[in-house]
């Protein structure tokens, strides 16, 4: 072989995904909470790691926690600073119509994570590239699929148990109107499906004192309760303070689960104290910023998509273990988010699943 096939060769076997990355370009991620919030700094640390991965310039804001200040505090970036070439967000309730006309006013693109916008307001701004041109996408889950999948869970835990007969429920709700209502809906829709009797639901504002406060009154009046559905870990974790309180020994034969994948929750999984935890919806803006990358480089899933949809999955005790990791200063590295690209390949869809944080122990 001629020594200039050779150099075409070894060039061509250098060509690989990283060569791609080297159009550099930058990302603003607007975290929707404050500075520090465990959920959100968990998002906002896995999209600047994957940033790092892919090569990307990455800026972070904040919202506070209210659509008022999150609007405010874009609108001075975007005046004030160098605009960057996307946007990553989540719509506050009330927001979403001014946030999405200065984006596209600006000629931004952007994606937003969750489905938070519901009712009329949805149907003003409508989808992804029908009103608004340079909205890419929505990157959410199914909150419904999720809550059934909790249901499952719980009541696969309380017939591993040994429990005979009927299987008694309580759901602890967050807020009215809000996603806690599919994931309500999806336990509802599994617990009929199973026969399970669903005593009360209650709304407890996403509060563990709330779910605390009421999970004991209502045990007083359901003392034959044996699974009790949270539409969220604090929630759950309220509730398990309040069934030891009043079950003391027996505690642990209530199945108890909620959302999120907390290090306490998890902790509480491996120690039987909780049944299950359903999340790794943390994931979200690492995968948007992967999807980001893909499209920047020619990837046409966002000209022909309007989402990206993936399904949560439940800790147990039965896997806790290989999800731990994730519980204390995790090393976020260890998640290949050049792998997750499809970029340079065939696949015309993302397989995005919190499953992927699985790690087998040796």
């Amino acid at each position: 072989m001629s020594s200039l096939k050779v150099l075409l060769l070894l060039f061509a076997l250098t060509v690989s995904f990283t060569s791609y990355a080297k159009n550099n370009f930058s990302v603003l991620f607007v975290n929707p909470s404050l500075e520090g919030e465990p959920f959100w700094g968990k998002v906002q640390k896995i999209t600047q790691e994957a940033a790092a991965q892919l090569d990307i310039n990455i800026d972070v804001i904040y919202g506070d926690g209210n659509r008022h200040i999150q609007l405010a505090e874009l609108k001075k970036y975007l005046d004030y600073r160098a605009s960057p070439d996307y946007v990553i967000l989540m719509l506050y309730p009330g927001g979403a119509e001014q946030t999405l006309t200065m984006l596209n006013n600006y000629g931004i693109k952007f994606i937003t994570l969750e489905q938070t916008i519901t009712g009329l307001e949805k149907e003003e701004i409508g989808i992804p590239k029908e009103r608004f041109e340079h909205w890419l996408g929505e990157v959410f889950f199914d909150n419904y699929q999720a809550g059934y999948d909790l249901a499952k869970s719980l009541h696969q835990s309380v017939l591993a148990g040994g429990h005979k007969g009927q299987v008694n429920g309580l759901a602890i709700n967050g807020h009215y109107g809000s996603e806690s209502d599919k994931r309500n809906q999806g336990a509802a829709d599994y617990f009929k499906q199973h026969n399970i009797n669903l005593q009360q639901t209650v709304h407890a504002s996403w509060s563990k004192e709330q779910a605390y406060s009421k999970t004991k009154r209502l045990f007083k009046r359901y003392p034959q309760t044996h699974i009790i559905w949270s539409a969220s870990d604090l929630m759950a974790m309220g509730a398990q303070t309040a069934v030891r309180q009043l079950v003391k020994n027996d505690a642990g034969k209530v199945a108890i689960g909620g959302f999120d994948w907390l290090p306490d929750s998890l902790a509480l999984i491996d120690k039987g104290a909780l049944s299950a935890s359903v999340g790794g919806h943390f994931m979200m803006g690492g995968w948007a910023l992967v999807s980001i990358f893909d499209f920047h480089n020619g990837v046409k899933y966002w000209q022909e998509n309007s989402a990206i949809t993936f399904n949560l999955s439940a800790i147990t005790l039965e896997n806790v273990d290989e999800y731990l990791w994730i519980s204390s200063s995790p090393d976020w590295s260890k998640v290949n988010y050049k792998s997750l690209s499809i970029l340079d390949t065939t696949l015309k869809s993302y397989a995005f699943s919190p499953d992927q944080l699985r790690q087998k122990k040796n």
